[in-house]
């Protein structure tokens, strides 16, 4: 694994946003911060986020991309055999399609999932492998806490007076070490980020997945003002025939972020990982 120097001293002053865990900010229940990931999978057109605590043998994902090519490469790469969490924003091909190929090579303690209510046959494909694989399967919304190592992980969107599809169901995840916070939105769009921030009191967060893979369908002005990350990251198949990221949502985000160096776009960087350690220097990998 090779660093890329050309982000290592862009992202130290930061990247220091991670830094931020200390006794004083976690509980007893909670693990020692000490190294610590999120990492953005090339999976093409997709989305597939993985989260890891070293020091706690712990690896959840948000989303696993279209097949398991992209997220299941990493997981062998890494001998991760076992996962606490996969959580799916949406039952959308490229967010959850991995899972159909989901076989006894991979533990997953359990499938967290919102209220989509499109992708049937995805959502009932997917259930059969977890009941095939003793996993049980938890619907979340908003409120719904999730079990992280070092990390305060809550559902943000959806509310549960709320029966949606497709994009605009997309599970919400905030992650929070106690002083920062990252925002992971799926593919959720600009109508909706707006009933979002109407029921939220504070979306800021350091670092943002961006919405719906940077179409101009999401990422309003409103809500980056909201949000006013230091970090955006964009997951985008090279090439693509939607033409995401859009221009007009890399204009919107240079509002925001001016050195275009701390957006970060799968489509141009591969997969890539944000570490970092309590007390040190963090630094961005490129696969």
């Amino acid at each position: 694994m090779q660093k890329t120097g050309k982000y290592f001293w862009t992202f130290i002053a930061i990247l220091a946003v991670f830094t931020g865990c200390s006794q004083a900010d976690i509980s007893a229940e909670t693990a020692d911060c000490g190294m610590g990931s999120i990492d953005f999978l090339d999976v093409g057109q997709g989305l597939a986020v993985l989260f890891s605590a070293e020091n706690e043998n712990w690896n959840a994902l948000y989303d696993t991309g279209n097949d398991s090519n992209g997220f299941g490469d990493t997981l062998k790469n890494r001998h991760i055999e076992h996962l606490n969490w996969v959580l799916v924003s949406h039952w959308h091909r490229d967010h959850a399609g991995g899972l159909l190929e989901w076989t006894a090579d991979w533990k997953i303690d359990t499938l967290f999932y919102g209220s989509d209510t499109g992708g049937s046959w995805l959502r009932d494909s997917v259930f059969k492998l977890a009941k095939k694989f003793g996993t049980p399967v938890v619907p979340v919304i908003r409120g719904s806490k999730l079990p992280c190592a070092g990390w305060d992980c809550k559902i943000l969107w959806p509310p549960d007076f709320l029966r949606l599809e497709g994009n605009n169901a997309s599970v919400v995840l905030q992650m929070a070490d106690g002083k920062r916070r990252a925002l992971f939105t799926g593919d959720l769009e600009s109508e909706f980020e707006q009933y979002l921030l109407d029921i939220s009191r504070d979306l800021h967060a350091d670092l943002l997945q961006v919405g719906h893979h940077g179409s101009k369908t999401s990422s309003s002005i409103a809500f980056l003002e909201q949000v006013s990350p230091a970090i955006a990251a964009i997951s985008a198949g090279k090439q693509n025939p939607y033409g995401h990221p859009a221009a007009s949502t890399l204009q919107k985000l240079s509002l925001f972020i001016p050195d275009s160096s701390h957006i970060l776009r799968t489509d141009l960087l591969g997969s890539f990982s944000i570490k970092w350690k309590i007390n040190k220097a963090l630094w961005i990998e490129k696969y």
